[in-house]
């Protein structure tokens, strides 16, 4: 195998001193909800095109939200903020019609025009099916092919958890087949990954990356969203973000904020399952609100003095750009990234998870650690931004990778030149 790539907890430098010709990308993904930054699609598109690129998003057309599943979430209209997203990124959103869905697996008919015109194609998540006709359609063709691998393990509590994963397995194992490099959000990802394929795929840990013009510290919106919401000024706050599902604990949090004597916003979308545990606890404290627009949410982490986190987020990187205490669970990917950082603690151990940062143990309970976590003081110096993590430096050493694989295609290709050395160069893309 490869020698893998870890994360580090340093600052991302900057990006190389070639600087990329201009390239035609695809991204090629099952669903695209363009009013979600959050989104690695809306995230990657935006940062390569505003580096000159010409980028083009295949996709399909149904929500992410699957609407015969069993955690009944509101489904998203995907498409509302297309023509916006287009005419303020210069990206090329190209939706295709959705003939077959089972669960976030679908089937639409590619673009073979748009394959064939690019330079290199990103697919995200074999396990979505149509993603791999894109990466075996590109590597028929000749394309570089980089992909984005997010999922974390295998369910198995049931029956068709466990046939599920198998089938995932299986398209995981005919994509990986096609690609030249493989990226990943936590290790866990890129252990998931490694077990699906027997080829020695280089692997590269990369974080979604933050837009820093949308999350940063403002004092005078923290003093504001305060006030709107009804919180004293030195009030201790603690936020948890994003889609509130019964399984990512949600109620040991409230329980632990309740123990500590911290306020608790929850905003996002929450699953009917939790609604009803939630309207059977007694009456206290917590502000529930929607899932709100980045603006929203920036100000919501400003008004916080904890962003809590259960599972691994992306939104790991949009929180700590406002300057927010991070509590995060304590994992081998978390203390790779936060381990000596001031900014972050790590509630609980390892075991807590069977599947690690995404899915716990049945009868593990984290409201203990969390209190824990939330009594301990925080650093006492000032509250500021933090661009540790950002969407542009990210974007470019997507583009340098994109034009490293090209360089690779082309040297491959010269008379009598020696194959390309496929280690490595850096574990961060």
């Amino acid at each position: 195998m490869e020698e893998r790539s870890e994360p580090s907890s340093a600052p991302v430098p900057g990006h190389s001193a070639r600087t990329p010709d201009k390239l035609r990308v695809l991204l090629a993904s099952g669903f695209f909800e363009s009013e979600l930054i959050s989104f690695r699609e809306y995230a990657y598109s935006k940062e390569l095109a505003a580096l000159g690129h010409e980028v083009t998003l295949m996709c399909g057309d149904q929500s992410c939200i699957w609407r015969l599943s069993r955690v009944k979430l509101p489904v998203t209209n995907p498409t509302r903020h297309d023509a916006e997203f287009a005419r303020t990124t210069g990206v090329k959103v190209r939706r295709r019609h959705v003939f077959l869905r089972m669960s976030d697996c679908v089937l639409y008919l590619p673009s073979l025009r748009d394959i064939r015109q690019a330079d290199v194609v990103h697919v995200i998540e074999f396990r979505q099916g149509v993603t791999v006709l894109i990466a075996l359609l590109a590597r028929a063709l000749g394309k570089p092919i980089v992909y984005d691998h997010e999922q974390r393990g295998d369910r198995s509590a049931h029956w068709y958890n466990r046939i599920d994963s198998l089938f995932r397995r299986l398209l995981i194992f005919t994509g990986a087949l096609t690609v030249d490099r493989t990226r990943h959000t936590v290790l866990a990802n890129r252990d998931h990954f490694q077990s699906c394929t027997w080829r020695s795929v280089p692997m590269m840990f990369a974080p979604l990356g933050v837009d820093a013009q949308r999350f940063y510290f403002d004092e005078e919106e923290r003093r504001h969203t305060r006030a709107e919401l009804g919180i004293d000024a030195g009030a201790p706050v603690a936020v948890m973000s994003g889609k509130l599902h019964r399984h990512k604990r949600v109620l040991d949090v409230v329980h632990a904020c309740r123990r500590a004597g911290v306020r608790l916003i929850m905003v996002g979308t929450m699953a009917e399952d939790l609604r009803q545990d939630m309207d059977r606890l007694t009456s206290g404290t917590e502000i529930m609100l929607p899932q709100a627009a980045p603006a929203r949410l920036r100000a919501i982490y400003n008004a916080a003095d904890y962003a809590i986190f259960t599972t691994f987020s992306v939104s790991y990187w949009e929180a700590h750009a406002t300057g927010v205490h991070l509590i995060v669970p304590a994992t081998a990917f978390t203390e790779l990234i936060f381990a000596d950082r001031p900014e972050a603690t790590r509630f609980g151990d390892p075991a807590m998870f069977q599947v690690s940062d995404e899915q716990y143990r049945p009868g593990v309970t984290i409201d203990g650690p969390i209190e824990e976590a939330l009594r301990r003081p925080r650093p006492a110096t000032p509250r500021r931004s933090r661009e540790d993590f950002s969407a542009r430096i990210t974007g470019q050493r997507l583009a340098d990778l994109y034009q490293e694989l090209l360089d690779e295609k082309k040297s491959a290709g010269a008379p009598g030149a020696d194959p390309p050395d496929r280690k490595l160069r850096s574990s961060r893309a």
